[in-house]
């Protein structure tokens, strides 16, 4: 069977001339290409070369196999050049899908630090509920999920982020000075909460329920950006997440530490019955510690 150093060996001595020359390109000793020509003429079953006058000459055989090599040689230095740029990351897909909190700007901004100097990355990121960010990278239909824990599907894995969240209080209201909100604080007060299927709904409700305090949720919304208007416009009071802060203008707000802590649960998540590309799992990785300094950021509200 035909072998690429044996085709390599024969291409670099048509190329140079010679096999002394063939040999240095090849970083192999002249007996090494030799033995690499006298194995491919033994596959051919004909002569490649013959030598008079003290030189190799090619054998018309070896002339006209000589337009067939530079197609392989071609086509195995483009394969080596795009292995490289995969092995270092330069080419290849990211496939993210993620919920809207951490697609307004978190992860738009790690994916252009991530692909800064990445030349054919390609990305597809998409905007999608929890539900479904699961259900896509369960169905191999994304590489990379982030979404809301609990992980609801056995072949997923992840690992799982807690942020705090925070009170958000229109500027003139009574309690925009005070510096920890309690929920004795806002016994009675219009609530502006996530649905009663969302986690932080509930966490809230406990510790209401554990103070005995009226628990007012006058508004539900689906997302912590929705909130986070509602209570810009002055409805209420609301308890949001530090990505959705963080990525919106809050001129009329104040931010305040709610106690007790409430937080809000993020899960990294990939397939465990399908093998993560090499770019998958460098932005995953990277994601990890960028997750990490957020939370680390995000434990004082006076830097939000």
């Amino acid at each position: 069977m035909l072998q690429f150093r044996q085709i390599q060996a024969f291409h670099t001595i048509m190329d140079t001339g010679t096999v002394t020359q063939a040999a240095k390109r090849l970083g192999i000793s002249q007996p090494g290409v030799s033995n690499l020509i006298s194995s491919l003429e033994h596959e051919l079953g004909f002569a490649l070369f013959i030598r008079f006058s003290g030189r190799l000459h090619p054998t018309p055989e070896a002339q006209r196999l000589m337009g067939s090599t530079k197609t392989v040689i071609a086509s195995f230095e483009h394969l080596s050049r795009k292995a490289k740029t995969i092995r270092t990351l330069d080419a290849g897909t990211l496939e993210v899908s993620a919920l809207p909190e951490l697609s307004m700007v978190f992860l738009p901004n790690q994916i252009k630090h991530f692909v800064q100097d990445k030349k054919e990355i390609n990305i597809s990121f998409q905007t999608r509920s929890s539900i479904m960010i699961q259900e896509l990278v369960s169905g191999h239909l994304t590489e990379i999920g982030i979404a809301e824990a609990p992980i609801g599907h056995d072949n997923l894995a992840g690992e799982v982020f807690s942020y705090e969240c925070f009170c958000v209080i229109p500027k003139d209201h009574p309690l925009a000075n005070k510096p920890i909100i309690t929920p004795e604080d806002l016994d009675g007060e219009p609530l502006v909460t996530l649905g009663d299927g969302h986690m932080t709904y509930h966490r809230l409700q406990e510790a209401f329920a554990a103070k005995n305090c009226v628990w007012n949720n006058q508004y539900q919304t689906r997302l912590f950006h929705t909130a986070l208007k509602f209570v810009q416009n002055g409805l209420g009071i609301g308890l949001v997440d530090p990505f959705t802060i963080t990525s919106q203008n809050i001129d009329s707000l104040v931010v305040k530490k709610f106690e007790p802590t409430v937080t809000f649960d993020l899960a990294i998540i990939w397939a465990t019955d399908k093998p993560i590309s090499i770019v998958g799992q460098s932005f995953i990785d990277c994601l990890k510690t960028q997750m990490q300094k957020a939370k680390l950021q995000f434990s004082d509200p006076q830097l939000l």
